[in-house]
């Protein structure tokens, strides 16, 4: 009878331990399984990062083109401003100049007048 209760204890031990190894055997699987996923999912970020960082790069070395160019047509603003600014005062000065001349001519057409008529009395007289 002590054999048969060894037999048994020995068969449920070998029992146990194949059903424990297919426990720790299901859980390395899983932990793989786990592992790769992981694994592919840092892969995923660190190409998204890689990307983001390469789109970082692009925008800042555009955002640099776009305050270069800004800058310039800045200082052509300026330039243009300035030029304006002398133009409108090179008009200001030919305005004045125009009407100084008109009123010099309005001058010399009325002398011309009164001498057309000094003239004609003049001739007048002398018939």
């Amino acid at each position: 009878m002590t054999i048969v209760i060894v037999v048994i204890a020995v068969v449920v031990l070998a029992v146990l331990a194949v059903a424990a190894t297919r426990v720790l055997g299901r859980r390395r699987a899983q932990q793989a399984e786990r592992r790769d996923r992981l694994a592919s999912e840092a892969r995923g970020h660190r190409q998204e990062l890689e990307a983001n960082a390469l789109r970082a790069r692009e925008a800042t070395e555009a955002a640099e083109a776009h305050t270069t160019q800004a800058d310039r047509h800045r200082e052509r603003a300026d330039v243009l401003r300035s030029e304006a600014e002398r133009h409108e005062q090179m008009a200001a000065q030919e305005a004045e100049q125009a009407a100084s001349d008109q009123e010099r001519g309005e001058r010399a057409r009325a002398a011309a007048q009164r001498h057309d008529e000094r003239a004609q009395d003049v001739e007048e007289r002398l018939r």
